[in-house]
């Protein structure tokens, strides 16, 4: 038996609500989840996603995962950006997880990610002292 699926988030006597952006990325990310093996985007259709949709979000967010980390920091009336890497430490952290890379390699990786890192916050520590 197949679930159903709810591609709205509620029903007025109108038409329906659509989903906001957050529920939208977080059902992908729930169904991709569910997902035992690799499955083509067209299954995207099972939780309201066309082929066309469902392509721009799949590419919005290999672009997000591919950029440096960012660390929100929110004050009483603000939101703070900080960046946590720089390119190098993206670039890093995209070959650890590389299984093209022979595994020796990918571990010496994750060794200099975690050096430049640490180097990282050691800088902006002494920045700030």
């Amino acid at each position: 038996m197949k679930e159903t699926i709810i591609y709205y988030r509620e029903m007025t006597d109108e038409k329906p609500i659509r989903r906001t952006l957050q529920e939208r990325v977080e059902a992908i990310f729930e169904f991709i989840e569910k997902q035992k093996d690799v499955f083509p985007k067209s299954r995207l259709k099972e939780i309201g996603f066309n082929p066309s949709t469902a392509e721009k979000w799949l590419k919005l967010i290999d672009f997000i995962q591919n950029q440096p980390k960012i660390r929100l920091i929110q004050t009483e009336h603000n939101t703070l950006i900080e960046k946590v890497e720089g390119k190098y430490q993206a670039l890093m952290r995209k070959m650890v997880v590389d299984e093209t890379i022979p595994f020796e390699q990918r571990l010496q990786h994750i060794t200099d990610y975690l050096k430049s890192l640490y180097t990282r916050e050691r800088l902006k520590n002494k920045k700030f002292s």
